[in-house]
């Protein structure tokens, strides 16, 4: 019974922690499915927050298990984290476009998401390959980059 309850808890999304100042959600570490969230320099990105299949997609934050461990910034970043830092920088590696959208996410949820301010906001930035998801070796490669951030850190 207790190897099945643990189970759950790690295939479970992230459950809402906090609000940030600006108004988004936090989210525990954990994404939908369990996966790991791929974030931006602040540390939060477009997507659903549920399983369910129509499920609203909405700007989140994910706390982290590296320093700053929760927000570096007020996001989306769009590439810009770096120069909201003072003499101390806890930008994250982010997902190497200045819009991070979790993988498996619905483009026109996403869209509708973003109609409510301006339609054609995210046609002006870069993405990531949300569409068709992370490869394994992307998700290899942000859990790797945690954990250098852990060791260095210690």
């Amino acid at each position: 019974k207790q190897w099945y309850q643990r189970r759950v808890a790690i295939t479970a999304g992230g459950k809402l922690t906090a609000w940030a100042l600006d108004g988004f959600a936090i989210y525990t570490y954990q994404d939908v499915g369990g996966l790991s969230p791929v974030v931006d320099e602040c540390g939060g990105h477009f997507g659903p927050v549920t399983d369910d299949e129509d499920a609203e997609v909405i700007y989140h934050y994910h706390t982290r298990v590296y320093v700053p461990y929760t927000l570096a910034c007020q996001g989306p970043a769009l590439g810009n984290c770096n120069e909201t830092q003072g003499s101390t920088n806890y930008c994250g590696y982010g997902c190497g476009a200045e819009v991070c959208v979790q993988p498996g996410t619905s483009e026109t949820k996403l869209r509708e998401y973003l109609a409510e301010w301006d339609d054609e906001w995210l046609d002006q930035y870069t993405t990531n390959d949300y569409i068709n998801g992370a490869s394994e070796v992307s998700l290899v490669l942000a859990y790797c980059l945690a954990l250098f951030q852990l060791v260095r850190l210690w």
